[in-house]
């Protein structure tokens, strides 16, 4: 390709091109971390990563790839990238800005299909990396109380939103990189990049502002599953839980709208990891009132809209209120002011969920996601 000479001041089709990509250099980082926090996509990620240094790399990459077998297995994806787009140059900015909406052309296209299964498809060795990836998910994290079936749509929902992060944000970006590199345009490479990391440096500082951490939605999904397989054990672990925070929380006073951190909150989810896993413990708070050495305690969870929440609440005496009502008036309201805004907080419990009373001395009662069963 020609050494560039810059048209961005004598061709409005160039600059107008060049504005394009820097508006999606700016804002495309807080998608991408936003879905970052939501889903398990960082090997995406790494892939383009690597991807982008073998192509930059060229000539060293492939020098070290053949005469090492080991490096050529690891690169062999990232070496047919920079194979493939050193044969033939990325298709205009506005291709890629739209890809998801043209699959009939690159599904029916011969040469557009052959790009779209280099940035979505599956070597032998990535395929067997994937493959040992989810074993171990499925049995860190998911058995013995989850069954391979849930777990199989917790991970065709992740390979979902991956594929559309992929083809709708990570391919327009990797092919302007690719492009000028290539093109030799190198300072609006280094204009677009740094435009880029500034605001991946913004976006993460944003979400390191949140009060709590992130808890990704296939996470949220093992609690409410785990709950609902076992409501007895769920239960227990809650019940325990807030009588341990309400002895914690007596002893001082909480934030502005009741929420309870620090000491009270640390031994709570270390108390819910007898039952939950250790990332399933962070997806529950604390909220008490009153302000100042609190006579009620709730650990709750907050649902997605259309799911029950999951909470239990303690007076300080340690006795459990079974009832929504038995909270002080605008205790939801409260609480759903006190959460960081990821997820709303459903104010009641639905009518159809019955909730028993089983006798004090047992210490069970009915979970949040139905009744508990022996």
């Amino acid at each position: 390709m020609p050494k560039d000479r810059s048209t961005l001041l004598t061709s409005p089709l160039s600059a107008a091109d060049f504005a394009l990509r820097l508006a999606f250099f700016a804002l495309a980082p807080f998608v991408i971390v936003r879905v970052a926090e939501l889903f398990p996509v960082r090997g995406a990620l790494i892939d383009m990563g690597l991807a982008l240094s073998v192509f930059i790399a060229g000539e060293a990459a492939r020098s070290a790839a053949s005469r090492h077998r080991a490096i050529q297995w690891v690169l062999s994806e990232a070496l047919a990238f920079e194979s493939y787009y050193r044969e033939r140059p990325p298709r205009p900015f506005a291709y890629y800005l739209f890809y998801p909406l043209l699959f009939p052309y690159w599904l029916s296209n011969r040469s557009a299909r052959r790009e779209f299964l280099m940035f979505r498809g599956y070597t032998v060795g990535s395929f067997l990396v994937l493959l040992a990836s989810l074993t171990v998910q499925y049995f860190e994290y998911w058995r013995p109380e989850l069954s391979i079936r849930q777990f199989l749509w917790s991970v065709l929902l992740t390979l979902l939103a991956e594929t559309v992060l992929v083809l709708s944000l990570l391919m327009p970006i990797a092919t302007t990189v690719v492009w000028y590199h290539a093109s030799h345009r190198r300072r609006r490479l280094a204009i677009l990049l740094a435009t880029g990391l500034v605001s991946a440096g913004v976006a993460l500082a944003i979400v390191a502002r949140h009060r709590d951490p992130v808890v990704s939605l296939a996470t949220r999904e093992r609690v409410r599953l785990r709950t609902r397989t076992m409501p007895t054990a769920a239960h227990a672990a809650l019940l325990q839980a807030a009588r341990i925070a309400s002895k914690e929380a007596a002893r001082g006073g909480l934030d502005g709208d009741g929420k309870i951190e620090g000491e009270p909150l640390e031994k709570a989810r270390n108390e819910l990891e007898t039952f939950y896993k250790h990332d399933e413990a962070f997806a529950f708070d604390l909220w008490g009132t009153p302000r100042r050495k609190p006579k009620i305690v709730v650990v709750y969870f907050e649902a997605r809209k259309g799911k029950p929440p999951i909470w239990v609440a303690v007076k300080s005496d340690g006795v459990e209120l079974d009832a929504l009502g038995e909270l002080p008036a605008g205790a939801t309201r409260e609480m759903r002011k006190a959460a960081d805004g990821m997820d709303p907080l459903l104010p009641v419990w639905p009518s159809e969920v019955p909730r028993a009373r089983p006798p004090r001395e047992t210490g069970a009662r009915q979970s949040a996601t139905g009744p508990a069963t022996r």
